[in-house]
């Protein structure tokens, strides 16, 4: 990797060797049913799957004695189970054609074994019993009414509370793995026009928005703050808050917590295409054998409750970082939201 040091740029090394890498292996168990109704007007899938994967490649905590903080091993076993289910319709046939296609699947994730280990990085662990990629970290426990202080919860009990973040025990917050994702897509067809629609939709997965400990940090660190924050902080005894007291450079809970942990939860208008196919002899004269037009957007409407730019986001760092992406999910730092485009296009065949 890239450092520096007197003023001089240079290379040094950021992982420690590991010349025992091999590939991660998976086996994997699947059970459907394809069917057919009404002459195939309607068709679907309905599929069963168990994937297990061993060998996983994770980064593995050392001491740090090694000039290393971590290094790329082979270690323990992860299971992916679920259902996926596909319905496919023709709703009207004829001069005007309506098709319908909907998807969803629903998968479970387990890390299996780590041979008693806890591979961590930042905000994320891997743990055996607990889905890949856990946050971990303390949990916020609301806000205390009577003077505005953010609490947490002193165990995992959640029965005790402390102002003090540095008192407040490290459990899982969060989960980035969601609990089923699918989208629906209708097609409509007339005289040459067609329509495409499609939405996505993703429902119980977690987002740490890392960019909000200093957006929405009370001003402890003089970050332009998020309007939500504004909106719902502590003003007067008695209040009943969602963020706390804003306290200039004091802090005011702010550092890693729950806090940043929100619902990533979202169904989003993902493509709209418009086209028309000309017709006409003349076409024909022209040597073309088809002609269309189309408008096509992408990234219309988004409806979330996320407070971040987009649900959609996943930071999984730079340099070393970048080596333990497998648990890094779920990671908003002040990500770049995916553009509303549309675009303009004709296709000509000859």
């Amino acid at each position: 990797g890239a450092s520096n040091y007197a003023g001089y740029t240079g290379l040094v090394p950021i992982s420690m060797p590991a010349d025992d890498l091999r590939w991660e292996t998976t086996s994997q168990f699947n059970v459907g049913l394809d069917f057919g109704l009404f002459n195939d007007r309607i068709t679907g899938e309905i599929d069963y799957y168990i994937k297990n994967t061993t060998d996983l490649l994770l980064a593995v905590n050392v001491p740090s004695t090694s000039g290393f903080t971590s290094i790329i091993r082979n270690v323990g076993d992860l299971r992916n189970s679920g259902f996926e289910f596909t319905l496919n319709t023709v709703n009207l046939h004829g001069e005007f054609e309506w098709r319908t296609n909907f998807n969803i699947s629903f998968n479970e994730n387990e890390v299996t074994n780590l041979d008693g280990q806890i591979i961590r990085t930042g905000q994320w662990r891997a743990m055996e019993g607990k889905p890949i990629g856990i946050f971990w970290m303390p949990v916020f426990a609301g806000v205390d009414p009577a003077n505005g202080d953010a609490l947490f919860y002193l165990d995992e009990t959640r029965t005790t509370t402390t102002p003090l973040l540095s008192q407040a025990a490290h459990q899982m917050a969060g989960d980035p793995n969601p609990d089923f994702t699918g989208g629906l897509t209708n097609s409509f067809s007339w005289r040459g026009f067609d329509l495409g629609v499609t939405f996505q939709f993703v429902y119980g997965n977690d987002i740490f928005n890392g960019g909000r400990q200093w957006q929405a940090d009370g001003l402890a660190w003089l970050d332009n703050q998020t309007v939500d924050f504004y909106e719902n902080f502590w003003r007067n005894p008695g209040d009943n808050a969602k963020w706390p007291q804003p306290r200039f450079l004091e802090g005011n809970g702010s550092g890693i917590s729950s806090m940043l942990v929100f619902d990533g939860s979202f169904i989003r208008l993902k493509d709209v295409t418009l086209g028309y196919n000309i017709r006409g002899q003349f076409l024909a004269n022209a040597g073309i054998t088809n002609l269309r037009v189309f408008t096509k957007a992408l990234n219309l409407l988004t409806f979330t409750e996320y407070p971040g730019w987009d649900p959609e986001a996943n930071f999984v760092g730079t340099g070393p970082s970048a080596q333990v992406f497998n648990l890094r999910q779920g990671h908003d730092f002040y990500t770049s939201p995916q553009p509303r485009t549309i675009t303009f296009g004709v296709q000509i065949g000859f």
